[in-house]
């Protein structure tokens, strides 16, 4: 396990800024997503970090060690790509191996440590098929065995599930958090997919245009986001601008909103965020109604999905399947004053 520190990486491509002036640190064991829509420099930060590319300015440092100019076989990283990466003509075991083989490991130790890799990824008893044998998921894992039987100071996963079904990246993606929850290796982890860096994440970065927008645990990006881009990108949400009137008044095109006192603010022009599932069915004994149109609904299964025009505005709402709306008619829900993120 290795401590991370980038320290002001910057990295341009024919004069475009891919990454710009980013610092990080990841502690020991830790699971951190970079996340963001394509084109916000989360691979190329993950590329400097294993040696692919060099940074145009700035350090990369594992533990005491500068790592910068360090070429990738002699930084001790490991990564797991998208595409699998699997050599089609060798078997499960021999994948797995491979990178035992280029270090001269002796033949017993490699084939102990095969071994090993495999129980920890559920594939013992698949050691002599071929990658052309197995299911997507299945081949996944035979790259996640290969990437952990060297035993890396960190590990890489560049959007290791993408190709994957629906169902199977749920299941996988749990298998990739417990299995690295057992072995404590300090992981990077790219994702545009916001769901999946919720559940992998011991923190998230979010990121835009080469630049950090936001660090923290799931619960805190996903509750208190820094800004709007950070809550429109993660989840379903509602933005509206408005006017601060006083601390706990702001004058909307949706009507007068009720917010919690406290919030330190720049401006009075502000930006006012909620989840569709704060609103409620009742608006008894809360700050804020709302009242509006329901222009289209959407079953998800478990709950119900829907917009409302309130003003002529859209909103997103969501409520149980037993208060499901209709297309047409009139709904009135309820906000908490609490519920709603101010941002400047």
């Amino acid at each position: 396990m290795s401590r991370l520190r980038l320290n002001h990486l910057t990295r341009r491509f024919e004069g475009m800024v891919a990454v710009d002036d980013l610092s990080l640190e990841v502690a020991d064991g830790e699971f951190l997503t970079l996340l963001g829509p394509s084109g916000c420099g989360k691979t190329t930060t993950l590329r400097m970090i294993a040696g692919f590319l060099g940074p145009d300015a700035g350090d990369i440092w594992f533990d005491d060690r500068r790592m910068t100019d360090v070429p990738p076989h002699r930084r001790n990283t490991a990564m797991v790509f998208q595409s699998y990466a699997l050599f089609p003509h060798m078997s499960v075991a021999e994948n797995v191996g491979f990178g035992l083989l280029m270090r001269k490991l002796p033949k017993a130790e490699s084939a102990a440590r095969v071994a090993e890799a495999l129980e920890l990824v559920s594939l013992t008893g698949l050691e002599d098929r071929r990658p052309g044998q197995l299911s997507g998921g299945q081949q996944q894992r035979v790259a996640l065995a290969r990437a952990i039987v060297t035993r890396p100071d960190i590990l890489l996963f560049d959007e290791p599930l993408s190709n994957l079904d629906a169902k199977l990246r749920e299941k996988v993606r749990v298998e990739i958090r417990e299995l690295q929850r057992r072995l404590r290796i300090t992981s990077i982890y790219v994702t545009h997919d916001q769901a999946e860096a919720l559940v992998v994440s011991d923190r998230i970065v979010v990121m835009n245009r080469g630049r950090i927008e936001q660090i923290g645990d799931p619960d805190t990006i996903y509750r208190a986001p820094d800004n709007a881009f950070v809550a429109d990108f993660i989840g379903l949400t509602n933005i509206i601008e408005g006017t601060l009137l006083d601390d706990r008044t702001v004058d909307t095109p949706i009507g007068r909103l009720r917010i919690d006192g406290g919030q330190p603010l720049k401006s009075t022009r502000v930006k006012l965020i909620w989840r569709p599932e704060d609103m409620k069915a009742t608006a008894n004994g809360l700050a804020n109604r709302l009242s509006g149109t329901v222009r289209q609904v959407i079953f998800r299964g478990n709950v119900t999905e829907f917009t409302f025009d309130v003003n002529g505005h859209s909103l997103r709402g969501q409520l149980d399947n037993d208060l499901r709306p209709r297309e047409g008619e009139t709904v009135t829900l309820g906000l908490d004053a609490d519920r709603i993120r101010v941002v400047g």
